[in-house]
């Protein structure tokens, strides 16, 4: 829906260690160390060595995977201003974030003091 600014920077998120993932019906929320989080609302691919997968509100089971990145941290994020975020992680799997909506929000970046919602 707001895709991503082109200056902005999103070098917060390297380094960060993956400490939880929170898996509901509608909505998948990853939070690091920092005080960091990822809170998804639209779609996202996760690719690993052996599988991708892709989730989309209401299909929890498609999120499973995403366990996996559990204590991975973050080694490279690349945003491009379509809104896409992509998260490589040091395990090798991939994490990729679309802005899926047109109305609505796909997903939030928060760290103390500021929210990026896209």
């Amino acid at each position: 829906m707001y895709g991503l600014k082109r200056e902005i920077d999103l070098t917060f998120l390297q380094g960060r260690e993956l400490i939880q993932v929170a898996i509901g019906m509608y909505q998948v929320i990853f939070n690091f160390d920092g005080d960091v989080s990822i809170s998804i609302e639209g779609q996202f691919e996760h690719t690993s060595k052996v599988n991708s997968s892709e989730w989309r509100p209401g299909n929890p089971a498609m999120a499973v995977t995403t366990v996996n990145l559990l204590s991975a941290k973050v080694e490279a994020v690349h945003g491009q201003e379509d809104g896409t975020l992509k998260l490589t992680f040091s395990n090798g799997d991939r994490l990729v974030i679309r802005d899926a909506s047109t109305e609505y929000e796909s997903y939030q970046i928060s760290r103390r003091g500021e929210t990026i919602i896209v």
